[in-house]
């Protein structure tokens, strides 16, 4: 009888992990996330203070930061005295890089790429009935040939402990990177090389049997999907399950688009075609949009061909943290200074108006940012150093 229960409690651990649900296997996994929570950041600190000095973790150098790969897309190296960090840079302000995530339509795990006159093979999962994220793939196929060059210089130099990282764009580039190096030719890279991999606030990658099979191939506690439950974000790209009708191009676009990222002019041509569609039938529509603007960029490239399948999924060992709170912020701030209007408002017992209408609504993509994720992880897992933290929202994101 206990060995049934013993069996059935195992089962159900399994179900519940690969479903997406479930906490840190260590903590040191919990203290390596936190650290790659902040290096997440570093490229926006440098975008908007020329500096990251102010959100590296001690002890982490930057080492190297590539050019510009094919989307839009480039990474950076930081390394301590015993481990590395690839750091892959999210979606930024081109509209190629927007295009290489509305490319969403679903590609075999294994195939071949033909893109300025080379030829790219690569295999994410042994699984044939596995399917990815073209878009993304793309990205790999250009990203690849440059990180197993580094991969090799850290071997070189005796460092074989490697995480992957990133965030939204770059937390999907970081999933398919490593899916991509762990199925490697046997002698393409050391067998020494020892990968984890943490994804903040990335969007959907691949079908149930890529997921799956990521999972099984990945040694235990070494990767983690992070996400805010409220962010919009990895809850893209949409299911065929869901047969959600688009009614207009712009209810897509607010799934898609922050209007701070002054996209959505530039996406606006491609989302209007998905106008009344399925979701297969608008995967389909705004993918082919998306390579055509993607290859008048970077030439001519050759994809495999669709599969039938377009129901993303979550990726399994998924952390989730709690919607993050937006300051109080009143939209007049003279009203502190009036004193009738003080007196007519009604104040709850910390001194805030109950009337929300006086206070300022996050800003789109509020749920998504970069440096909240980060205040959020440490809330949730290290509520001393948040609450010691001198900045806890960016001015920028407010």
């Amino acid at each position: 009888m206990y060995k049934v229960k013993g069996i059935i409690i195992i089962i159900f651990v399994t179900i519940f992990s690969i479903n997406g649900y479930t906490q840190f296997y260590s903590q040191e996994n919990t203290n390596e996330a936190k650290e790659m929570a902040a290096i997440c950041n570093s490229f926006t600190f440098l975008d908007l203070y020329n500096s990251d000095k102010d959100i590296i973790p001690a002890g982490y150098e930057r080492t190297f930061t590539s050019g510009m790969f094919g989307m839009d897309n480039k990474y950076q190296i930081y390394q301590t005295e015993t481990k590395a960090v690839i750091n892959l840079r999210g979606s930024t302000k081109k509209t190629i890089s927007w295009m290489e995530n509305i490319y969403s339509s679903m590609i075999p795990a294994k195939g071949t790429i033909e893109m300025r006159g080379e030829t790219f093979d690569y295999k994410f999962a042994s699984d044939t009935s596995a399917g990815v994220h073209a878009g993304y793939t793309l990205g790999i196929a250009f990203l690849a040939k440059d990180v197993i060059h580094h991969v090799k210089s850290l071997n070189y130099d005796g460092i074989y402990d490697i995480t992957i990282t990133g965030h939204s764009q770059g937390g999907a580039l970081a999933i398919l990177l490593r899916a991509y190096l762990e199925n490697l030719p046997e002698g393409k890279i050391s067998e020494k090389n020892n990968f984890r991999t943490y994804a903040f606030a990335h969007p959907k990658v691949g079908n149930k049997q890529f997921a799956s099979a990521y999972v099984k191939q990945c040694e235990k506690g070494t990767n983690y999907s992070i996400v805010n439950v409220k962010d919009l974000i990895p809850k893209m790209p949409l299911s065929q399950s869901a047969q959600k009708k688009m009614s207009t191009g712009e209810s897509v676009s607010r799934l898609f688009l922050d209007k701070s990222y002054g996209m959505k002019d530039a996406a606006k041509g491609t989302l209007g075609k998905m106008f009344g569609g399925s979701v297969a039938s608008v995967m389909k529509s705004a993918s082919e949009s998306a390579l055509k603007n993607i290859t008048k960029e970077v030439g001519p490239v050759k994809m495999p061909a669709y599969i039938a399948d377009v129901n993303y999924v979550t990726m399994g060992n998924r952390i989730e943290l709690a919607e993050f709170e937006y300051p109080k912020i009143l939209k007049d701030p003279t009203i502190l200074k009036n004193d009738s209007l003080m007196a007519h408002h009604e104040r709850d017992e910390d001194g805030n108006f109950t009337n929300e209408e006086l206070y300022k609504s996050a800003p789109s993509f509020f749920q998504h940012k970069t440096y909240n994720y980060y205040t959020a992880f440490l809330k949730k897992y290290y509520p001393k150093e948040h609450d010691e933290l001198k900045v806890k929202h960016l001015p920028e994101n407010l």
